[in-house]
């Protein structure tokens, strides 16, 4: 088991690098107060980070209630 994570998590390494080498040409993106020039993979990455953290906070209060809920229903059983 533990050779197969390894050798998935090689894999998911190398398919992340060969993404960056093709993606590495520069794109323009235009904030309010400026301009910058970063290579596609960075942006693409940094987009995938911060959709996961908006989801991550998002979903927090749902978890936290059914967490209680699963507390209260854990003393009512006993």
């Amino acid at each position: 088991m533990r050779v197969l994570s390894l050798l998935f998590l090689t894999f998911a390494v190398l398919l992340g690098v060969s993404f960056a080498i093709l993606n590495s040409d520069l794109v323009t993106v235009h904030y309010y107060v400026g301009v910058q020039k970063i290579p596609l993979s960075v942006l693409i990455l940094g987009v995938l980070i911060l959709g996961i953290v908006i989801g991550l906070i998002v979903s927090f209060p749902t978890l936290f209630k059914l967490r209680m809920e699963l507390r209260r229903l854990n003393r009512e059983r006993g």
